[in-house]
């Protein structure tokens, strides 16, 4: 449920936060959406337009060169997220059929679809229903490369199972995709890489059945999220915290759960959820180096933040990093070290019948 925050957990939250990842230099937390410009279509038959905003071409060309290290550095981390994200996006929850005969909660849609993480974990849940028969899916991401290596992913694990891959832009599917055509629509931590999540948001409307649901993942506000914590907190002490870098949406938006209800409200939604999942943890990240590396690699607006400092900076963040890294992972009184706690907000809304 959704807490009214007051003036001084503003003020203290927005000094955790670096002006990349604000918005006209303020943390944006439950007040009106920066408005947001529309997009070019990026279709299966074309580039994406060469006057795109210059936010969605950092994202772009950085999900276009940093998929391994995404899927290696943050997958097992974002696969924590999926089970509660197709329960909230109501996939396979009714046993019932509509008018055409079609089951009422087979046909998902999965947008910014990475890897493949989601679709792979909804035909798993379809086939150990006995449901396979009902089901269609549907990838969306803007990165070609992404697509390429879902597809890979999902021809090994689910060889027999056909899936639409789409190259497109998610704050402008109409071109793409029909109206009311999906009773599920998901984003595994999508929405924080799109200029204009509003757009995504009325789209994923759009394409909604009456009664469809969608759901979507964010990280949870630092110092929650302990990764992004050290990461942002390190480069806010000793390096330069005011890299320039293209005007985009505060990046911990959509995890205020005031302000999720009022932009599922504005975009049509009902019986909105919220939902935060406590127990995801980075298991794979051991060291300051790895956590460094990842950010570096495997990121878009962290990555540019961090190519922006000097050699003097680097090196003065990695120090620092390495000191505070290892002071919260290690585990009082003992040599065991626990990993970084990194929780996710997973909000839905239904399309009203």
């Amino acid at each position: 449920s959704s807490r009214k925050r007051g003036a001084g957990n503003e003020m203290r939250l927005s000094r955790c936060f670096l002006p990349c990842f604000q918005s006209s230099g303020r943390l944006f937390l439950g007040k009106s959406a920066p408005a947001a410009s529309t997009m070019a279509l990026s279709s299966s038959s074309s580039p994406l337009a060469p006057e795109q905003d210059p936010f969605t071409e950092l994202e772009h060309k950085n999900w276009q060169r940093g998929v391994d290290v995404y899927t290696v550095g943050f997958g097992p981390l974002t696969a924590q997220a999926v089970p509660t994200l197709l329960d909230r996006a109501g996939f396979l929850a009714s046993s019932g059929k509509d008018s055409s005969g079609d089951d009422r909660s087979g046909n998902l849609l999965d947008v910014a679809c990475g890897p493949g993480q989601v679709v792979e974990a909804a035909i798993s849940r379809a086939q150990s229903l006995s449901r396979s028969a009902c089901c269609n899916y549907t990838a969306l991401d803007f990165s070609t490369n992404f697509l390429k290596l879902a597809e890979k992913n999902l021809k090994v694990t689910h060889p027999d199972t056909t899936v639409n891959f789409v190259e497109g832009d998610a704050q402008h599917m109409s071109s793409v995709l029909e109206d009311n055509a999906f009773d599920s629509v998901t984003s595994n931590f999508g929405i924080l890489h799109l200029a204009a999540p509003d757009v995504f948001l009325a789209e994923s409307h759009r394409v909604l059945k009456p009664g469809g649901r969608l759901a979507f993942s964010v990280w949870a506000v630092p110092p929650t999220t302990e990764g992004f914590d050290l990461i942002l907190s390190t480069v806010r002490d000793v390096g330069n915290p005011s890299v320039s870098l293209p005007n985009g949406p505060p990046f911990f938006r959509f995890s205020d759960p005031e302000e999720i209800r009022r932009s599922l409200e504005a975009a049509g939604f009902v019986d909105i959820d919220v939902t935060t999942v406590e127990t995801m943890e980075w298991t794979g990240v051991d060291s300051s180096d790895k956590l460094y590396e990842i950010f570096l690699e495997g990121t878009a607006r962290t990555r540019e933040l961090l190519r922006g400092q000097t050699d003097e900076e680097t090196k003065a963040i990695k120090l620092e990093l390495k000191q505070r890294f290892d002071a919260r992972v290690s585990e009082e009184g003992s040599a065991e070290r626990r990993p970084l706690r990194m929780p996710a907000v997973v909000s839905s809304g239904q399309k009203p019948l």
